[in-house]
């Protein structure tokens, strides 16, 4: 019985029992007229070709090889720029944080030191171009320097670049104009106005109890391990 067909559905599926379709409202799958690649897209790939032509080398970029080729080794290590301190310095803070909201009051320390007379006076013993009597001697480099260096005018890759420069501009009919005063002021991201803190301060009492809690693993070896078990 498994094997035959059901009798309530045709060679064609069960096609009765399909749910209604209610009418989107507006047209879909229509056809839409192709102008050609965009214009930027052109440029990009003509001031493509004519680096090529200019260097006489293909550029190959995505490719295994080339990821290979300029893979960047340093990459391959996530350092820790932000290593958590010492359980001394953390309990040292803590408490110091703590002892400034108690009695109200910040600790400045100011390392002043006293100027006396003969600090504001002259050295009498060197002259007024300075102490050039006990400059140390100079040793010999054994090279030359500072000597003069034939120019054979601008790098070929700062040629190119100022040669695509003007291709894409007389392309655009738009001069490209970078750095004054009125692209600046054009130009200006007023996001970057307000520096946000996006790692604020933690209140006092976190700090303390973070100290104190670091302090009791410490001195009972133990890290205290808080789970949340349904």
């Amino acid at each position: 019985m498994n094997l035959e067909s059901d009798p309530i559905c045709s060679s064609a599926g069960c096609t009765q029992f399909k749910h209604k379709k209610t009418p989107l409202g507006y047209p879909i799958d229509y056809p839409v007229p192709s102008f050609g690649a965009d214009p930027e897209i052109s440029a990009a790939s003509n001031s493509l070709s004519i680096a090529e032509a200019m260097h006489k080398h293909k550029l190959i970029m995505g490719t295994p090889e080339s990821k290979a080729k300029w893979h960047n080794v340093a990459k391959d290590t996530l350092y820790d720029f932000a290593p958590a301190l010492d359980g001394d310095i953390t309990a040292t803070q803590a408490h110091l944080a703590g002892a400034e909201k108690s009695t109200n009051h910040k600790w400045v320390i100011e390392d002043q030191a006293l100027q006396t007379e003969a600090d504001i006076a002259s050295d009498p013993i060197c002259s007024s171009a300075g102490c050039t009597q006990f400059k140390h001697k100079k040793t010999p480099l054994g090279y030359p320097i500072d000597y003069p260096v034939p120019s054979f005018g601008a790098d070929p890759e700062i040629a190119a670049a100022s040669n695509s420069l003007s291709i894409a501009e007389a392309m655009h009919k738009h001069k490209l104009i970078m750095g004054t005063p009125e692209s600046k002021a054009k130009w200006h991201n007023v996001a970057k106005d307000t520096l946000y803190d996006f790692a604020p301060e933690l209140d006092g009492d976190m700090q303390s109890t973070a100290a104190h809690l670091a302090g009791a693993e410490k001195s009972t070896q133990h890290k205290w391990v808080i789970e949340d078990k349904a």
